[in-house]
């Protein structure tokens, strides 16, 4: 990965999981839900750049960084809303 393929795909996952807490309004702090989504974005960048699948583009870290950021941060909502339980 690029230094733009980091910094893209950590503005990315700041940002959704920015829009995650405003959305959920759950009772976990900005920081872990930028985390998760921050580790997310990176996590499926890597692997995907790693494994050369595709070129290297922006506008693929900035995809890639939006699907791995909301995958994780799902699973995340979704097992602590069903750890409560």
């Amino acid at each position: 990965m690029r230094a733009e393929d980091w910094l893209a795909a950590v503005a990315i996952g700041f940002v959704i999981s920015w829009i995650a807490n405003g959305v959920t309004k759950s009772r976990y702090s900005f920081l872990i839900n930028a985390f998760v989504g921050v580790f997310g974005s990176i996590l499926v960048n890597m692997l995907i750049h790693t494994m050369s699948l595709y070129p290297d583009s922006v506008f693929l870290t900035i995809k890639l960084g939006l699907a791995g950021s909301i995958g994780l941060l799902l699973l995340f909502h979704i097992s602590r809303r069903l750890e409560r339980r």
